[in-house]
Order: structure tokens, then sequence, then C-alpha cells
């Protein structure tokens, strides 16, 4: 069985994809580094947090999207380009 990132709500056109969540902890700066991605037909969601580990502030959120599937697929080639990512 292949796993489907995405499901096409009943009785419309309409893709609803599942949110990733990818979390880095760096000790030496006593940081935690938290992305969420949700894409589908519609574009690209970010959601991007900083925390420090002593502080018992939230952290640091940024949001953002690109509302178009195809500049959202530009985007990301070129950021693989820049960081020299095949």
């Amino acid at each position: 069985m292949i796993f489907q990132p995405y499901k096409v709500v009943p009785g419309t056109n309409i893709v609803h994809s599942i949110t990733d969540v990818y979390e880095l902890s760096d000790e030496a700066e006593g940081m935690t580094h938290t992305v969420k991605l949700q894409a589908d037909n519609g574009g690209v969601y970010l959601e991007s947090t900083e925390k420090h580990h002593d502080s018992e502030h939230k952290g640091i959120t940024e949001y953002m999207s690109i509302a178009n599937k195809d500049l959202a697929i530009v985007v990301a080639r070129r950021i693989l380009e820049l960081y020299q990512v095949n």
C-alpha cells in the first residue's frame, strides 16, 4: 500500500493535506527550532518557531504562505539550488 499524504474531501475537488512537523534542538545555542509545513493543491503554509530552552516564553513564531502550488514548487527548487542539493 502506498501512503497518500493527501485526501480528497468526499463530494468535492478539494484536496486536504496533513501537517508535517520538523524539529531541531540545538543544545549549543540552547534553542529548539520547529517548522510546521502544510502543502496541498492550494499552495504552501509554513509556521516556524524558535524557543530558548531556558525561557518560559513560548518563543517567536513566524507565519508564511504561498497561495499557488506552481509558485511554491519554483521557490522550493530555487532553495535546493541555492543550497546545492539535487
